[in-house]
């Protein structure tokens, strides 16, 4: 074999490495940015059906509780979670629902009654268990937009990313959950 014939074959082969990783760093980005699809519909269906036992707690409180209009008024601000929610929207959605909690929360303390009555004590319970199941999703998003923001800031997977145009993403706030544990020893549920 000539020197030609080598080099030639050696530059075929690097440039077969190089097309190769490319494809594969390629695929990398494709399903780390599907992970992060899959898992905001499990943030989306968290909201969701937070926003329901919200809603219940709605009912259980104007019973108890009528003149407390900040609390219900923002329950009836709260909006339904739309279909494939920018994180932005997801964000937005989470921090009026914790507020709209803490609202709850502070009637129960308020209201001794309330605090006894079973409905309110249901839900108390299935609003700690949701918010429970909101943090694993939550966690599961922010961890793959981890990964996707890895690809973009680190050489040489970035030079992929901003051939296809990937950017960073923002993570899913975290909520204060501390002070929602601390509501929850107070009413001693």
């Amino acid at each position: 074999m000539s020197t030609g014939t080598i080099v030639l074959i050696v530059i075929g082969v690097i440039v077969l490495l190089i097309i190769g990783w490319f494809v594969s760093t390629s695929n990398n980005i494709n399903r780390v940015k599907i992970k992060i699809e899959e898992s905001l519909s499990g943030v989306e269906i968290q909201l969701r059906q937070r926003y329901d036992v919200l809603m219940q707690g709605k009912k259980v409180t104007e019973q108890y509780a009528q003149h407390e209009q900040k609390v219900f008024e923002n329950l009836r601000r709260l909006n339904q979670i739309p279909d494939h929610a920018t994180v932005d929207q997801l964000n937005h959605a989470s921090m009026a629902q914790e507020e709209a909690v803490k609202g709850l929360f502070a009637l129960g303390e308020a209201y001794p009654e309330l605090r006894s009555a079973e409905l309110f004590n249901n839900l108390i319970n299935q609003l700690s268990d949701q918010s429970r199941q909101y943090s694993a999703s939550r966690r599961a998003v922010n961890g793959n937009i981890t990964k996707l923001n890895n690809y973009i800031v680190s050489f040489p997977s970035s030079i992929v990313a901003g051939m296809k145009a990937v950017t960073k993403m923002d993570y899913i706030h975290e909520e204060n959950l501390e002070q929602l544990k601390n509501i929850d020893m107070n009413m001693n549920l």
